[in-house]
């Protein structure tokens, strides 16, 4: 499981491409625990978002450790 600090850390710090953390600041996500908080249907709603953005979420969540959790927390 991934320490709470983890969670406040921006994305720069993570090594995700700008573009990747200028679009998930456009949708409100600034961090890992924004993104583990998030409404997944209210995230789909939004203009900003698409689904390559989906993946490389889903992909740095998994290379966080965090994938499944996210995935429970979803159901």
């Amino acid at each position: 499981m991934v320490a709470v600090s983890n969670l406040n850390s921006s994305f720069s710090t993570l090594g995700v491409g700008i573009q990747f953390i200028q679009q998930a600041e456009r949708m409100g996500l600034f961090n890992l625990g924004d993104m583990m908080d998030v409404n997944l249907m209210k995230l789909k709603k939004h203009k900003e978002f698409s689904f390559t953005w989906y993946a490389d979420m889903l992909d740095l969540l998994k290379e966080q450790g965090l994938l499944r959790q996210f995935q429970e927390r979803q159901l």
